[in-house]
């Protein structure tokens, strides 16, 4: 598949407590998130994006769950006014599996896109665009980064416009495949100004689909307002499934005792836009186990007379954040459409 991973940060509070009082921190669903990060009004009206402010707490980290040569990483992004600090604030970048060998795209003070390599903990410049992103406004920016000790391609764009564009490099520099993909600081490090991020996407270079720049995109997150047409999971502390799943509160729960059992509910539609193009969709769980033992789900949609499910979710015993995502409709095997999308139906498989 390509298209990896999604996130518009309007589903979940990071400062949102746990049992013991500290923030959950987006319950896993980035393998790393600031401890100073805030919820903060998203670029779009009723939306919501995270704010991760200059310090020691670092940014926003995603690791993949296998390596990978190719990866393509972009988001809204918004910078503080930095001017005469002396640093460069990173707005995206990827690392390889070996933690060794990083590509960053870094904000100089005059707007101009930079791109580095940093191996061993050193930055080493690669090229300066033409092209700004002068801080204090959203941004659309991506990064493409394909492996090869000889043949591998860097490009960047900012708002739409190819920025940087470098073949015949060499990626790798002895490091492994690709796995980490971070914005705001590279792991491990400080953030060095306040960066805003909204609408990330994740993808890799394989398959047909989402292989390349999906440009400036907005990623929505839509509740169940209604149980599906598969009811096979118990409800606990609400009146039906979806007001369970859809409220907020993680006193009300569906619970599934046994494997195979379904679960499906009818979303909210697609906000209305001109001439939507769906590059896929993503089912998000909040879910645990409560048993001893091994407790797996699997991500479901259901559209027309076609099921399709996610790989197997390995679920702990502390609430977490899950994904599973279906880049095409199950029905025919095809692209996404808003009306297959408005009338299919998502929802979870106990494993």
């Amino acid at each position: 598949m390509a298209l990896l991973f999604i996130d518009g940060f309007d589903h979940y509070d990071p400062q949102a407590l746990d049992p013991f009082g500290d923030p959950w921190l987006a319950r896993g669903k980035a393998a790393y998130l600031s401890p100073q990060a805030q919820r903060i009004a998203g670029r779009r009206p009723s939306s919501y994006a995270v704010r991760l402010p200059a310090g020691p707490g670092g940014g926003y980290v995603k690791n993949l769950e296998a390596g990978r040569t190719g990866l393509i990483v972009g988001a809204a992004l918004r910078v503080a006014p930095f001017a005469n600090t002396g640093e460069e604030p990173v707005l995206l970048g990827v690392r390889d599996a070996s933690a060794q060998v990083a590509h960053l795209v870094k904000l100089g003070e005059d707007g101009r896109l930079k791109l580095y390599r940093q191996q061993y903990g050193y930055d080493q410049p690669i090229s300066i665009s033409v092209t700004t992103a002068p801080a204090r406004g959203w941004h659309s920016v991506e990064l493409q980064v394909v492996q090869g000790t000889a043949n591998g391609t860097l490009k960047v764009r900012a708002n739409g416009v190819l920025a940087i564009d470098l073949w015949s490099q060499d990626t790798v520099r002895g490091g492994g495949s690709l796995l980490t993909a971070f914005a705001g600081a590279v792991p491990g490090q400080p953030c060095p100004v306040t960066v805003d991020v909204d609408d990330l996407y994740i993808a890799d270079t394989l398959g047909t689909i989402n292989i390349t720049f999906l440009g400036d995109v907005r990623v929505d997150a839509l509740k169940a307002q209604a149980n599906g047409t598969l009811n096979q999971w118990t409800v606990e502390g609400a009146a039906s499934a979806w007001q369970a799943v859809s409220d907020g509160d993680e006193a009300t729960a569906i619970r599934a005792a046994t494997a195979g059992l379904r679960q499906t509910f009818d979303v909210e539609a697609l906000p209305v836009m001109t001439t939507p193009a769906i590059h896929g969709v993503q089912v998000t769980l909040l879910a645990r186990k409560t048993d001893a033992g091994n407790g797996r789900v699997r991500g479901l949609v259901a559209s027309g007379a076609s099921t399709a499910v996610g790989p197997d979710i390995v679920l702990q015993e502390q609430l977490a954040w899950h994904t599973a995502v279906f880049e095409r409709n199950p029905n025919g095997n095809v692209q996404w459409t808003e009306g297959a999308f408005n009338a299919a139906e998502f929802g979870v498989e106990s494993a």
